[in-house]
Order: C-alpha cells, then structure tokens, then sequence
C-alpha cells in the first residue's frame, strides 16, 4: 500500500441524527497537523476511503480508493469484512497512528 496523502469520509462516518461524533473533530484536526487532505480525492490509489458500509466499500475500490471499514458494530463489522476493505478501525482516534505505521512502511 502507497502511503497515505488523502482521506475521504462516507458521511454516515462523521456523525449521525444527533451531530457529529465525540472523536471526530480531535481526529480530523490531528490528520490535518500531518498534512493529511481531508475531503479531497487526489490520486485516487492513495486516498483513504472511510466507511461503514458495505456499498462505501465497493465505491472506493470501483474509484481505485482504498476502502477503510469504520467498526461501529461489532456484529456488522464482521459481516462487512465479507467484502474485504483494505483495513479497519473502531474509532476516527486511530486513523493518524493508521496513516503513521502506512507512511513508516513506506511504498
């Protein structure tokens, strides 16, 4: 995997009928210190792709992203594998340390 130089988030990722999530806004600001473009697809190969659907999924491969599943549910987490993102996580909170070990691995 390249290393990370762009994330993009499903909506449904960020926040829900009551506002955003509590680690949202600690993650993206965190993201955004590293240099990480939030919100913008570039070279589609190494952009990140955040989602917690199983369509999110397949959008992001069908537009060469890489499709990161976002585990909310543990029950629904195990059936999304099914449609083998590229990685997980269970909170925004790992997304930087994510990109770090990506960007430590290197090309």
């Amino acid at each position: 995997m390249q290393p990370v130089k762009a994330i993009v988030f499903d909506p449904s990722c960020l926040e829900d009928a009551d506002g955003p999530y509590d680690d949202v806004a600690p993650a993206l600001r965190e993201l955004e210190a590293m240099g990480i473009q939030l919100h913008v697809a570039v070279e589609p190969e190494r952009t990140m792709y955040i989602t917690g659907t199983a369509g999110g999924i397949s959008k992001a491969k069908a537009a060469g992203m890489i499709p990161i599943l976002l585990m909310n549910d543990p029950d629904e987490a195990r059936r999304l594998t099914a449609h083998d993102p590229a990685g997980g996580i269970v909170s925004l909170l790992e997304l930087p340390d994510f990109v770090r070990l990506l960007r430590a691995r290197g090309p």
